[in-house]
C-alpha cells in the first residue's frame, strides 16, 4: 500500500498546484528583457512539490523508525528497517527534486533558459551568489546523506540522528522566501520554520502510520498512540506558525479576501481545520476500540492479518471490532486526512509561486533595516542596554519549552515523594533566563549593529549562562521523572535517552580533548576568518552563532563541573588542567583583535550604516579588550564549583572505605601499604590481626610499617 498511498498523495497536490499555476495571471514581458521560458515556469512549482512530498515520506518514515514503532532494547525490528529503506528511497527522490529546483530557481532569478543554468560553472556561481542557491544546496546535500545512511539503519539512536538531519533539511528553504524580505523577517522566518517542520511531521507520521505493513496489533497500537499525541502538539504548531507568518506578511485582515495571495492563506486554513477533525475523529472511532480489541485477545501474531483475522462482532453496533477492521477504518480515514493534507501542500508550492500582497508594514524602508530586520536602534547607552527588549522567537520559545519539561520533571518527582534539590531548580532556570535576556534583550539588539556587544554577548552565552545550566542537571532530572518503557524489552523516552548518551556521537561531543579543543578554538575560527561576515549576513547564520556557543560552553562545563551521567569525564586534576588550558586562549585571541588592523566580518559591518557611535574599526579594539578581559570571573566561579565538588568527593570516598572497613574488619589498603613499606625496607610484614568476634572488643590496630631491620 506504500506506493499507492504515496502516489495519490502526489497526484492531489500536484493537481492543485498545477490548477494553481494555470489560473494565475500572466505575468507581463517587457520587451528587450529575457524571459526564463514556460520550462521553468512550470518546471519549478512541480519540482518544489515533488521535493515537498518526498521530504514528508522522508521525515514520516524515519519517524516511525525512529519513535512511533516500538523496538527492542534500542534495536530496530524487521518493520522499522523496512521504514528506514522506505526514508533513503524518498530522501533520494527528496535529493534529485531539490537539485532540479535549484537548477529551475536559477533559471528563474537569472531569467535564462534551464539548460544553460544547468552548467555546473553556472550553477556553482549561482549558489556562491544567493542565499536561495546555497539554501537549496544544504537541502539536497541532507537529504543525499539521508538517503546513503537511511538504508543500513539498525538502532533507534541512528534512526534518531538521521530524523534530525532529515528535519534540518526543511528548514533553509524558509529563509529564503516571501518571509526573508519583510522587515520582522526574524519573527517571519521562524514562524514559517515551525510550520514547515511541524506540517511535515504532522503528516509524515500519518503517512508511515498508514503504510505500516507487518506490525502485531499491540505494537500498531502503541505507534498510533505515540503518534496521536505527537499529532496534536504538531497541528497545533503548524496553525501557530502558520498564522504568524501570514500576518507578518498581510498585516491584516483585508487581504485574505481581497488578494488572491489571501484567498490560497484561506485554503490552506479549511485544509487545517479539515484534517484536524478527521485526526479527533480517528481519536474517537479507532484508538479507544482498538485498544479495547487488543486487551480482549482479538489480535493474534506478529501479522498483517487485515484478511486473516477472525471477525469479532460488537454486541452493541453489529459491527466487525476486530483489530484488522479497526485497522481499516483508520486507514479509510488517514487516507482521507492525507488527501486534506496533500491539496494544503500543493496550495504552500502555489503560494510560493505568488507575489503577496503589498503591506508597507513589511517592506523594508532602507538597506539598513533590510539587512537587520528592524530599524536601527538609537545610539547605545547603558540604560539602553539593560532595558530594551527585542524577542528572539526561537530562544525565548526554547528557554520557555525547556522550562516547563524542567518544572514537569520537579513536579512529577514530588508526586512520586522524591526530592530534587531547589538549588539545581533555581540554577537551571537562571541560566534559562540568561539566555532570554543575551538573545531577546538590549544584546541581541544591538549585537548586530556593534562587534563589541555581540562579543558581550556570546562571551557570556559561552561562559557564563551555561553554568547554572549544567548545575542544574537537566539529564539527570530528565531520567529520573521519565517512566521506563511500560513492556520488557521495548523501548520509550527514557531507553532512547540512555541510547543517546551511550551513542558514538555523544562520545565524541563530551570527549575531553573535544571539548577543550572546541571551547578554545571556535572563537578563532570565527573571528579570524571570512565566517564571520557570511553568518552575520544570514539569519539562519546568526541563530546557528548563539546556538553553537551555547552548546559549546554546555558541553565544556559539563564535563567539568556537571552531575549528569556521561560516556566519559576525566578525574578532578585533569578537569582543572582543561580549565587552566583554555584560560590563555581567549586572553590571546582578545590581544589578537586588539592589534588587528582590518575590520573583522567586513562584509557586515563596513556596510552596515550606524550614523552614531565608534567605528567599526574603533568598536573592534572594544571588543578585543572584552575578550581579553572576560573570561578571568567565570573561571574563577568554575574553579571554586570544582574544588567544592572535589572535596566532596574525597569525602564521600573515605566515608565509603571506613564503612567497608568497619564491616570486614580488615583494612586492605592499609594492609597493602605496610606491606609495600616493609618490602622497601627489607622485612616481611607483620601478619594482619584477626577479625574479633562479635561481642568482643576490636583490637587497636596498629599502623606502623613493620618492626625494623
Amino acid at each position: 500500500m506504500t506506493v499507492p498511498v504515496v502516489a495519490f498523495a502526489a497526484a492531489v497536490a500536484l493537481v492543485v498546484l498545477l490548477v494553481i499555476v494555470a489560473t494565475a495571471p500572466a505575468a507581463v514581458s517587457l520587451p528587450g528583457l529575457p524571459d526564463a521560458g514556460s520550462l521553468t515556469h512550470w518546471g519549478l512549482p512541480i519540482a518544489r512539490v515533488v521535493g515537498e512530498v518526498a521530504s514528508v515520506g522522508t521525515v514520516g518514515w524515519l519517524l516511525a523508525a525512529a519513535v512511533l514503532i516500538p523496538s527492542q532494547q534500542g534495536r530496530l525490528g524487521a518493520a522499522a528497517r523496512r521504514h528506514g529503506r522506505a526514508a533513503a528511497v524518498a530522501a533520494a527522490v527528496w535529493a534529485a527534486a531539490a537539485v532540479a529546483e535549484l537548477v529551475f530557481t536559477a533559471s528563474d532569478i537569472s531569467a535564462r533558459p534551464p539548460g544553460e543554468m544547468a552548467d555546473p560553472s553556472a550553477l556553482r556561481s549561482f549558489v556562491e551568489a544567493t542565499p536561495q542557491g546555497r539554501a537549496l544546496l544544504v537541502v539536497a546535500v541532507c537529504a543525499l546523506i539521508v538517503a546513503l545512511v537511511g538504508a543500513t539503519l539498525m538502532s533507534t539512536v541512528a534512526a534518531g540522528w538521521l530524523l534530525a538531519l532529515a528535519c534540518a533539511g526543511l528548514i533553509p528553504t524558509a529563509f529564503t522566501g516571501h518571509a526573508a524580505g519583510s522587515s520582522q523577517h526574524a519573527l517571519a522566518v521562524v514562524a514559517l520554520g515551525l510550520h514547515i517542520m511541524a506540517a511535515v511531521v504532522w503528516t509524515g507520521g500519518l503517512l508511515a502510520l498508514t503504510t505500516m505493513r507487518g506490525l502485531a496489533d499491540d505494537s500498531f497500537l502503541a505507534a498510533l498512540r505515540r503518534y496521536s499525541r505527537l499529532a496534536a502538539v504538531a497541528a497545533a504548531a503548524t496553525a501557530v506558525g502558520g498564522i504568524a507568518s501570514a500576518a507578518v506578511r498581510l498585516g491584516g485582515f483585508g487581504p485574505l479576501v481581497e488578494d488572491r495571495y489571501g484567498l490560497l492563506i484561506l485554503g490552506k486554513i479549511a485544509g487545517l481545520v479539515a484534517a484536524v477533525a478527521i485526526g479527533g475523529l480517528v481519536r474517537r472511532r479507532v484508538i479507544g476500540r482498538l485498544s479495547g480489541a487488543v486487551a480482549a485477545g482479538s489480535a493474534v501474531g506478529d501479522t498483517d492479518t487485515d484478511a486473516d483475522a477472525e471477525p469479532r462482532v460488537g454486541v452493541e453496533d453489529g459491527e466487525d471490532s476486530s483489530p484488522a477492521a479497526r485497522r481499516r477504518v483508520f486507514r479509510g480515514l488517514a487516507a482521507v486526512e492525507i488527501s486534506v493534507l496533500a491539496a494544503t501542500f500543493g496550495l504552500a508550492a502555489g503560494l510560493s509561486q505568488t507575489p503577496p500582497p503589498v503591506n508597507d508594514a513589511a517592506v523594508p524602508p532602507n538597506a539598513t533595516e533590510a539587512m537587520l530586520g528592524y530599524p536601527m536602534p538609537p545610539p547605545i547607552t547603558p540604560e539602553r542596554l539593560l532595558t530594551s527588549w527585542r524577542p528572539d522567537w526561537v530562544f525565548l520559545g526554547l528557554a520557555v519549552l525547556a522550562a516547563g519539561l524542567y518544572l514537569a520533571g520537579v513536579v512529577r518527582l514530588a508526586r512520586r515523594g522524591d526530592q530534587w534539590a531547589v538549588g539545581r531548580t533555581v540554577g537551571f532556570l537562571t541560566g534559562l533566563v540568561l539566555v532570554v535576556v543575551v538573545t531577546s534583550g538590549g544584546l541581541g539588539l544591538y549585537g548586530p549593529v556593534l562587534l563589541s556587544v555581540h562579543m558581550s554577548q556570546h562571551m557570556i552565552l559561552t561562559m557564563l549562562a551555561p553554568i547554572p545550566l549544567v548545575l542544574g542537571a537537566p539529564i539527570t532530572l530528565a531520567l529520573r521523572a521519565l517512566r521506563p518503557a511500560s513492556a520488557p524489552y521495548r523501548s520509550g523516552p527514557r531507553e532512547w535517552l540512555l541510547a543517546a548518551l551511550h551513542s558514538w556521537p555523544a562520545r565524541v561531543l563530551t570527549h575531553p580533548l573535544f571539548v577543550t579543543a572546541n571551547f578554545a578554538g571556535s572563537l578563532y575560527i570565527l573571528y579570524l576568518s571570512p565566517l564571520l561576515g557570511y553568518l552575520m549576513n544570514d539569519h539562519l547564520g546568526h541563530l546557528f552563532m548563539n546556538a553553537h556557543f551555547l552548546m559549546t560552553g554546555f558541553y565544556f562545563f559539563e564535563v567539568l563541573i556537571g552531575i549528569d551521567p556521561l560516556p566519559k569525564r576525566p578525574p578532578h586534576p585533569g578537569r582543572v588542567l582543561m580549565l587552566v588550558a583554555v584560560v590563555p586562549f581567549h586572553a590571546f585571541l582578545g590581544l589578537t583583535i586588539m592589534s588587528t588592523t582590518t575590520v573583522l566580518g567586513s562584509s557586515w559591518y563596513e556596510q552596515l550604516v550606524r550614523p552614531w557611535g565608534a567605528t567599526p574599526l574603533d568598536d573592534q579594539g572594544t571588543a578585543g579588550g572584552i575578550t581579553w578581559s572576560f573570561g578571568e570571573i567565570p573561571t574563577l566561579v568554575v574553579m571554586l564549583v570544582l574544588a567544592v565538588q572535589w572535596s566532596r568527593t574525597d569525602e564521600r570516598r573515605a566515608r565509603t572505605r571506613e564503612r567497608r572497613v568497619d564491616a570486614a574488619g580488615v583494612d586492605e589498603q592499609l594492609d597493602a601499604y605496610n606491606a609495600y613499606l616493609a618490602r622497601l625496607n627489607g622485612t616481611r610484614p607483620a601478619p594482619a590481626p584477626s577479625i574479633p568476634s562479635q561481642g568482643d572488643a576490636a583490637s587497636p590496630r596498629g599502623t606502623g610499617s613493620g618492626p625494623p631491620s
